[in-house]
């Protein structure tokens, strides 16, 4: 992609669509990752992005040790494997976090799970397949035995010196329980970027206010903190502005002094009431894209002193969508997040597409796992004004630009999730 190319043309009105993948491919090369980071506590590390590798300085499990409930065993070689009954002496009783004394041939020591292995112990019998003598000093069992049954070894788990977590890797409640295993108390992780907000239009309102004729409740301010939230980002949210001018120089200015990244949506096309694209101009540098997509055509990118801006359409799914295919993978790489860009998953229509349309779409559709491979079912509303549709759906369906087909054609799904 041939930035100079871009940056020459974004100010024409006429300025050629740009296929999804070369505005994503700009996008995510404009991206710089944060190198900001800080230290948490385990409790607060829940959706963090990890600093540094994670590297074991432990064996976990750092001895041998019962996997159930039983009976530690010291075989001797004619017993392994041989058919009838065995009787052992009861020697000794280990609980977890206790250690035993070594286990003589032909003995038992009474194990609870997690306990260590106790010195010449071979193998370990559940308590199920065997019957304590009436007056408790021996074992008998009528199963086949063999060595190693039921014991963890040393290392079984995690290996010293073993990566167990990845630098920009996302934690999820998994990856701290395993950090906390191998005794880490806090990671270093990257700060969280700081988001700042506003956004256009006289005639929004905020719900729970009088809604008069002309207007509309701002669902795209609910739609983005939540989004942004789920990125685990820090929001500066100014909510609705003033439509004119002055006001979203005022704003852009408030939140270029502050933030990382600026999300607005609204504004960014040619009209003459359109004032975001201007003021972004004024006060920085615009590479305004036309996109040649469907919902979503126009968007915004560039930056307002050290600020990336990023400006969305208007109607709510074309927001949506936008945020979901293009501002999402940008915030992940910024984030430090090493897998970054939305995966595809092949799946196949449950529907004809008979007429070609210009642009590539991105249809809502949802998904049905009981076919191989899964179905994807289109929702009858596709504009961009129906939000219902993005509620009904759970991902959406990539239908090229130009094509048609009839039911049962592989095309990409992105869960929207």
């Amino acid at each position: 992609m041939n930035k100079k190319k871009i940056d020459n043309t974004c100010n024409q009105a006429s300025q050629p669509l740009l296929s999804t993948h070369d505005a994503l491919e700009f996008l995510l090369n404009a991206s710089i990752v944060n190198t900001h980071t800080h230290t948490v506590a385990l409790d607060d590390a829940l959706r963090q992005i990890l600093a540094h590798d994670i590297r074991a300085n432990i064996n976990v499990p750092e001895f041998d040790n019962s996997a159930m409930d039983g009976y530690a065993i010291a075989l001797k070689p004619e017993q392994i494997s041989v058919p009838g009954i065995l009787n052992f002496k009861i020697t000794d009783r280990i609980q977890a976090g206790s250690t035993g004394n070594t286990l003589a041939p032909g003995c038992a020591a009474r194990i609870f799970t997690g306990a260590p292995i106790p010195q010449g112990a071979n193998t370990v019998i559940m308590q199920e397949v065997c019957e304590v003598s009436k007056e408790g000093g021996y074992i008998e069992t009528w199963q086949p035995l063999s060595l190693d049954e039921n014991i963890r070894p040393l290392g079984n788990d995690i290996q010293s010196g073993a990566v167990i977590l990845n630098k920009g890797r996302q934690l999820k409640a998994q990856d701290i329980a395993l950090a906390a295993s191998i005794g880490v108390k806090e990671l270093e992780v990257f700060k969280p970027l700081k988001v700042g907000l506003f956004f256009t239009g006289d005639e929004l309102i905020n719900p729970g206010e009088t809604l008069k004729k002309g207007e509309i409740f701002n669902s795209n301010r609910y739609a983005l903190v939540a989004l942004l939230t789920q990125l685990n980002c820090d929001i500066v949210n100014l909510g609705n502005i003033k439509d004119n001018f002055s006001a979203t120089l005022d704003a852009l200015s408030t939140l270029a002094d502050d933030c990382d990244l600026i999300i607005t949506t609204g504004g960014v096309s040619v009209g003459e009431e359109d004032h975001v694209k201007p003021a972004v101009e004024k006060l920085g540098k615009l590479s305004l894209w036309r996109i040649k997509m469907k919902p979503g055509k126009p968007l915004a990118f560039g930056h307002i002193g050290k600020s990336a801006f990023i400006g969305l359409p208007g109607n709510p799914v074309s927001a949506m969508v936008t945020f979901f295919l293009f501002a999402q993978p940008f915030i992940k790489k910024m984030q430090g997040i090493s897998n970054y860009k939305n995966q595809p998953i092949p799946v196949q229509a449950n529907f004809d597409w008979l007429r070609p349309r210009p642009r590539r779409e991105f249809v809502r559709v949802r998904l049905d796992q009981t076919t191989t491979p899964a179905s994807a079912s289109l929702y009858p509303k596709q504009g961009s004004d129906v939000l219902s549709s993005i509620v009904w759906a759970d991902g959406l369906l990539e239908i090229p630009e130009n094509s048609t087909f009839a039911q049962g054609e592989i095309l990409n799904y992105y869960p929207l999730t």
